[in-house]
């Protein structure tokens, strides 16, 4: 990103010298924010060529709402001008600049030892979903939260990238997923990226952040996702005894926050090898293969030959 955004942003809402650390971000646009006088935040720049001020107003408003409702969140921080999304321009591209605190605590890096955490984890995602059905929720329904399927990823063409074999696999999951249904039992507002580097271990506490995703989707599929990215740090032949403990504590978490059938829970399995295919066609679509390590490129090579054979990510006795 060019320095003169950079600035830009960090002008918007700090005043004199400051530095910035890059925090990382899928397009390495989140910073954080060290000012001469001791303020510290988080900085995210946004292009307006992908990205619609009325996604962020929307992102920011859950976020509001959440935290009214006593979860722990990383909080807006409003610019020099009292603004919560601010714009900078630099040679004819605009981008979008919004600020949060930064979270406290550190991130989970053993998933592993403590059950209760994970459990913690499950009840934090359960209280967003049941906080999507509460009453004060009823106006956020009507600003126009996007639907799972309206991402680019599903409305641009497919990426050549990902080969012939895995868009016939997508093109199953697609059809599956379009003839589900859209009750407000299992489908509704969701984080949609809510893996263990989206939050932090604070006293004891969960604290969340990164809602850049939030969206219509169905509640298993969030599950899903947070056991996906879980599993992945786990070597393969430990992978099936692991991701067992791991779902039985988040959803022992989960459901004491948010009812969610026994239907939609055995379709989790389903959810977790769709986001091994989504993200292969995200990777696909948005990364330049070129620019890869020898070991992503290894890594993706495995993900593709396992979607194109069929393989589950991991097998979860569900039932």
């Amino acid at each position: 990103m060019e320095q003169a955004v950079l600035d830009q942003g960090a002008g918007k809402f700090g005043k004199g010298a400051y530095s910035l650390k890059l925090l990382g971000g899928f397009e390495q646009s989140v910073f954080e924010y060290a000012g001469e006088d001791g303020s510290r935040f988080v900085l995210k720049f946004l292009d307006a060529a992908k990205y619609q001020k009325a996604d962020i107003i929307r992102e920011l408003t859950w976020m509001a709402h959440l935290a009214g409702h006593g979860l722990r969140i990383a909080e807006s921080v409003t610019s020099r001008e009292g603004l919560l999304i601010e714009k900078v321009a630099h040679e004819g591209q605009l981008f979008y600049v919004v600020a949060f605190t930064i979270a406290p605590g550190q991130p989970l890096t053993d998933l592993e030892s403590d059950a209760s955490v994970i459990e913690r984890w499950g009840r934090g995602l359960g209280r967003m979903h049941a906080l999507g059905k509460h009453d004060s929720a009823a106006l956020l329904h009507q600003m126009g939260f996007a639907h799972w399927n309206s991402h680019p990823i599903y409305t641009d063409e497919f990426p050549d990238a990902a080969g012939e074999k895995v868009h016939a696999r997508w093109k199953e999951y697609l059809k599956e997923l379009s003839s589900l249904p859209h009750n407000p039992q299992g489908y509704g507002i969701v984080h949609n990226d809510l893996h263990h580097r989206n939050f932090h271990i604070h006293d004891g506490d969960i604290v969340f952040f990164d809602f850049g995703d939030v969206g219509y989707h169905w509640y298993a599929y969030d599950i899903a996702i947070s056991i996906y990215h879980a599993v992945q740090t786990v070597p393969g032949p430990r992978k099936a005894e692991f991701a067992s403990r791991f779902c039985d504590a988040l959803l022992t978490g989960y459901l004491q926050e948010h009812t969610l059938s026994n239907d939609w829970i055995k379709r989790i399995p389903f959810f977790i090898d769709f986001r091994n295919v989504y993200s292969f066609v995200y990777f696909s679509k948005y990364v330049n293969w070129h620019e890869l390590d020898g070991r992503t490129r290894n890594y993706l090579a495995g993900m593709k030959a396992d979607i194109e054979a069929g393989t589950p990510v991991v097998h979860l006795p569900i039932s």
